[in-house]
């Protein structure tokens, strides 16, 4: 087996084209149209591990648009915005579960299914272990068999609630959603592997600051990029994601420190 580079160890947040540029929740940031599908994204970095999302829906012809993929995580929830309410969607998620394990008998590189912000809107919906014990069964009861991961925010990591529903995770994926907060960021993924008994984490640092609704500086991007590298030496992490491929191609400092970052140690060992 080859020595992993870095480049190995990074995942994209994969989006359709637009997909934030077209949501009435974030037109308000002003962000320029975008052109780069999740194909080309991987043709620009590199990087061949993708994260559905952002509009992508996990199907044969959104599968076959990315050939150069060779590991993909399919996403859903547990909830759903129901007339301004959160409402729990159990029989959704398991439908999508099922549908992913069916296009992985014939697509092996499906290989995780995360449920997407779970320790935030899944729990406020009234997501508990019961629930997740369900997938579970669902999961097990016929192949192949997908690690169930599931969203953690930094924000939720002292809620007894998400406690409670850590053991029915294989992984994690933990996103840092205040840039600000990138040096207690390790600190951050330290507590969800004390509290989960150290299962896995797919670290998640942003192109954008969503948490304070700005672009972020040359500098503030190489911060983050620079504790990313140090987790992904560190084995802290099996990997870290960047999000979105729908803001790849647009003018901002973070892209070209982001860029920059690649060319200079994208193919470094680890």
């Amino acid at each position: 087996m080859s020595e992993p580079r870095l480049r190995d160890r990074l995942w994209l947040w994969g989006m359709k084209v637009n997909a934030l540029q077209e949501t009435a929740d974030y037109q308000p940031l002003g962000f320029a149209d975008s052109a780069m599908d999740t194909e080309q994204a991987i043709q620009r970095t590199g990087i061949t591990n993708v994260l559905m999302a952002g509009g992508l829906v996990l199907d044969r012809a959104t599968l076959a648009s990315m050939p150069s993929a060779r590991r993909i995580i399919a996403k859903n929830a547990l909830h759903r915005h129901s007339e301004g309410a959160l409402c729990l969607e159990l029989d959704g998620c398991a439908t999508a579960l099922c549908d992913a394990k069916g296009l992985a008998v014939t697509d092996p590189r499906i290989d995780a299914y995360l449920i997407d912000d779970f320790s935030t809107g899944s729990i406020a919906a009234g997501a508990r272990p019961e629930h997740l014990a369900r997938l579970q069964f669902i999961n097990a009861t016929e192949a192949p068999q997908l690690p169930l991961m599931g969203t953690v925010y930094e924000m939720s990591l002292e809620d007894e609630r998400v406690w409670a529903c850590l053991p029915y995770f294989a992984g994690f994926l933990s996103p840092l959603w205040h840039a600000a907060d990138i040096d207690q960021y390790p600190g951050y993924l330290a507590r969800i592997a004390e509290l989960s008994g150290g299962k896995p984490q797919l670290a998640c640092i942003y192109l954008f600051d969503f948490g304070n609704s700005k672009l972020l500086s040359y500098e503030q991007m190489q911060r983050q990029l620079d504790v990313a590298e140090s987790l992904l030496r560190k084995e802290q992490v099996l990997g870290v994601c960047i999000l979105g491929t729908c803001m790849m191609d647009l003018e901002w400092e973070a892209n070209r420190c982001f860029y920059d970052w690649l060319d200079r140690v994208g193919d470094a060992p680890l």
